[in-house]
């Protein structure tokens, strides 16, 4: 039974089905093993790049299987140790760097994670994402909650509806309004919290955006963007969407910025859970569709905006803002 409930707005930008990837990280589980589950258990065609990198051919795309690591993935580690015995005069063997390379590989997969991305797969098949968690579960895998300094990561990228300002605008209006509940029932693991990596915006660039006279063109839109937010530690990270759009202006903003351009909101906000009794995907993907939900009730997001803007302002409040973002999901659901 496929538990993802659909969005309203069930048509991307180019008018057909939306499509979502997945970012898993997770470990306590070798390679070779993940390996093997992707090809016989999910029947998928793999590609080996290196060691430590490899591609697995589907219907919907690639998916990608690497250990987050790009001294590694990037094959660095033996091209900068190359470089350095040549111009010391000295001969590393193949034999010798593999070596090498397998000891640092078994140094940080305890620290840095394994991490699958799916392709953009149809919203109406979004269930395969839940089937490939329980193959990783049932052999072992673990995520953010199995070590305290684990502060791993799910990630959901899902097509936009639309390019057009106005609707990038009130989906990150919506996004602004949410993200403290988001934040307390998503119940962000404090390894993960205490990263830069899934910042909250900041008060300045939410009362900003949701200034009922703000109506950006779409330069304008990402402009003001990259001035309040030059980074991708954004729980909600639009950089991928802006850069699909003008790759041109962000990247004149952020040229040595890891950006990958993609129509496609880019969701960071979600523990990986893998491993734990009950944890469903779904669950993550679901909290998520409230921000659909927002977003596309202009009447709600108007009267939101106002309160929002309003308690910002006040030192002093009766109730917190959680409690009237909850009182409004009990009343629209």
């Amino acid at each position: 039974m496929n538990q993802f409930k659909q969005p309203q707005q069930r048509q991307n930008y180019n008018n057909e089905i939306r499509k979502a990837g997945f970012e898993l990280e997770f470990s306590n589980i070798d390679m070779q093993n993940i390996v093997e589950i992707l090809t016989k258990e999910c029947f998928l065609e793999p590609k080996k790049i290196n060691n430590y990198l490899y591609k697995f051919a589907s219907k919907y795309g690639n998916y990608t299987l690497e250990l987050d690591f790009e001294l590694l993935t990037q094959q660095k580690f033996k091209k900068n140790i190359t470089k350095l015995s040549k111009s010391l005069g000295v001969s590393i063997e193949q034999k010798e760097l593999e070596e090498l390379e397998s000891f640092i590989g078994k140094l940080s997969k305890d620290i840095v994670p394994y991490e699958i991305s799916t392709p953009p797969i149809p919203l109406d098949k979004l269930d395969t994402v839940e089937q490939l968690i329980k193959k990783l579960s049932q052999n072992n895998a673990k995520g953010t909650t199995e070590k305290l300094y684990y502060a791993f990561g799910l990630h959901i990228n899902l097509e936009v509806i639309s390019l057009e300002s106005s609707s990038l605008l009130d989906y990150l209006k919506a996004y602004t309004l949410l993200q403290d509940f988001l934040n307390k029932d998503a119940k962000v693991d404090l390894a993960r919290k205490i990263t830069p990596f899934i910042d909250n915006f900041k008060k300045e660039y939410i009362q900003y955006i949701l200034n009922p006279e703000y109506t950006p063109s779409q330069k304008e839109f990402i402009q003001d963007y990259l001035q309040f937010n030059p980074t991708r530690n954004r729980s909600l990270d639009m950089l991928p969407i802006l850069a699909y759009i003008d790759e041109d202006l962000v990247r004149k903003t952020l040229p040595d910025e890891k950006i990958k351009p993609r129509p496609t909101f880019h969701y960071r906000l979600s523990n990986s859970m893998i491993g734990e009794e009950n944890w469903k995907v779904a669950d993550e993907w679901n909290r998520w569709l409230l921000v659909e939900k927002l977003a596309n009730d202009k009447k709600s997001l108007e009267k939101l905006s106002s309160k929002y803007l309003n308690h910002l302002d006040n030192f002093i409040s009766i109730t917190t803002w959680e409690t009237q973002i909850e009182q409004w999901i009990q009343n629209h659901l």
